[in-house]
């Protein structure tokens, strides 16, 4: 699905750079206690269009793996999924319906033993 949002975001013109060096960071396992927030990324931000987390399929307390599909997110033109790049425990979900906009944080992850 990276792939994916990588070649949309080329369509539209964004800077897709920092996604990926992300990208190539695929299979990472965080340290018992350690957490990361994947937010929302700048660049789709940048082109003014309004996004809602439309739909999560994990909740908080679940264990995630890398390539796990978590949740959607649309504008009135496109719809992406983002997967989680990290293996753990989810500590926090955005709120579905939420508007979301530059480094919204969508989810976090807590490395569990």
């Amino acid at each position: 699905m990276r792939k994916w949002l990588l070649k949309q975001m080329d369509k539209l013109g964004l800077d897709n750079t920092s996604l990926k060096t992300k990208a190539s960071s695929n299979d990472i396992s965080l340290k018992p206690g350690e957490s990361v927030k994947i937010k929302f990324p700048v660049e789709l931000a940048k082109d003014q269009q309004e996004w809602i987390l439309k739909k999560m399929n994990f909740t908080t307390g679940e264990i995630v793996k890398p390539g796990d599909i978590i949740g959607i997110i649309e504008s009135k033109k496109l719809t992406f999924e983002f997967e989680s790049y990290l293996h753990g425990k989810l500590e926090y979900t955005c709120p579905i319906g939420q508007k979301i906009t530059a480094d919204t944080i969508l989810v976090e992850i807590k490395g569990v033993e």
